[in-house]
């Protein structure tokens, strides 16, 4: 995995969004595109015959694709498109084509010409994750020009989705409604809460970034079908209890004897009693398997999952890789540490994170991967030149 592909994924947590507008609070394009994707999961699970790892690449192209395109506005990107459309692409592939295996990056090609239900589906995600996020400027500034037009056409292509089932179950803005709202709430949670970091991350930016790391590395150890999925979505949901207890850091979590077990047993209710109730039948189930033990590794069972004490036994069978998820989790805080020092903000907590860090996994091997390399600080002293 290319430092540099790491660094343009997380460069999207810097990336402001409606910089343009009056707005309450700042939204980045790290936060929005996870909750696309996480739109995109319970959309796809409303309609039948969805490829969800053709979702999940062309999910993971359109994030690169509009990284590397930085901040343009949606108008002035469409109108763009419809000029100098195969010119835009080519500089996006002439950006990727370094960083990127070749199917991603083909993937990243077809990302704007491709037909398809799970185009559609992440099309449809993407509006309602931006009108989430209007909704809260459109009462912040009515009385902006333009904000209007913005409020239509919002609308206009919503209605243009409705013959995607799960459009019309979310436009009621019924239960399902307001678990998207719950996994939306997770972007005003910030992490590493009580230390000066630039950028800031969210919760739930966090997830997309942890979703992403355990794609990748569950395919450079040739995961199957079954973890490629299972891994990115336990990755996209493994914070969501935070949603209703908020985040505690982890010197607290793990410094009092006893604790973090109570915790779990707080989780356990609170999904069973608030969050999955809000979601279909069919999505219930699945979900209660990703979230519960979220870096247990897992045999999918018919009954639920069976825990397995090591990952490698689970090697070509339909499972969840806890342990590299877990791996993916410590990797996204060390790049949120590093990060911030190169930015030029640095604390002693940083610091630590990162000794404590590249120590843990100096010699740590799984699946075949050496992971030393990522938690090393010379991982990330290229400097990244994508955009120059």
């Amino acid at each position: 995995m290319n430092p540099s592909l790491v660094k343009l994924i997380f460069s999207t947590a810097s990336i402001e969004r409606w910089n343009d507008l009056p707005r309450p609070f700042k939204f980045m394009e790290l936060d929005k595109q996870a909750h696309k994707m996480i739109i995109a999961y319970i959309l796809a699970h409303f309609e039948e015959d969805v490829d969800f790892l053709e979702l999940i690449k062309l999910g993971i192209a359109g994030i690169l694709y509009r990284a590397v395109l930085t901040d343009l506005k949606s108008p002035v990107y469409h109108y763009l498109r419809k000029k100098k459309g195969k010119e835009l692409d080519e500089f996006v592939i002439g950006k990727l084509k370094n960083i990127l295996d070749e199917e991603m990056l083909k993937y990243v090609k077809k990302y704007n010409s491709i037909d398809s239900k799970e185009k559609k589906i992440l099309t449809a995600a993407s509006y309602f994750s931006s009108l989430w996020e209007f909704e809260f400027i459109y009462k912040f500034s009515k009385d902006t020009y333009g904000i209007e037009d913005i409020k239509k056409n919002l609308e206009y292509e919503l209605e243009d989705h409705y013959d995607l089932k799960g459009v019309e179950i979310l436009s009621l803005r019924k239960k399902t409604y307001d678990f998207i709202t719950l996994c939306g709430n997770l972007r005003f949670q910030k992490r590493w809460a009580n230390t000066p970091r630039v950028p800031e991350t969210s919760v739930l930016g966090h997830m997309l970034f942890v979703a992403i790391i355990s794609f990748f590395f569950t395919r450079m150890y040739g995961g199957n079908e079954h973890k490629l999925y299972y891994n990115f979505f336990t990755g996209l949901f493994h914070d969501l209890p935070e949603s209703l207890t908020r985040d505690i850091v982890a010197p607290v979590k793990h410094g009092v004897a006893g604790l973090d077990e109570i915790l779990k047993e707080y989780e356990k209710m609170i999904i069973e009693e608030k969050i999955l109730p809000l979601l279909p039948k069919n999505v219930q189930n699945e979900l209660k398997i990703l979230i519960n033990d979220e870096f247990s590794n897992k045999l999918i069972t018919e009954n639920g999952y069976k825990k397995v004490e090591i990952a490698e036994d689970l090697l070509g069978m339909k499972g969840i890789d806890g342990s590299l998820i877990k791996i993916a989790d410590h990797f996204s805080a060390f790049v949120e540490a590093i990060m911030s020092i190169k930015h030029g903000v640095k604390s002693p907590e940083l610091i630590n994170a990162i000794k404590f860090l590249s120590n843990k996994y100096k010699n740590k091997k799984l699946f075949g991967i050496e992971f030393g390399k990522f938690f090393d600080e010379k991982y990330f002293e290229e400097e990244i030149s994508l955009l120059r």
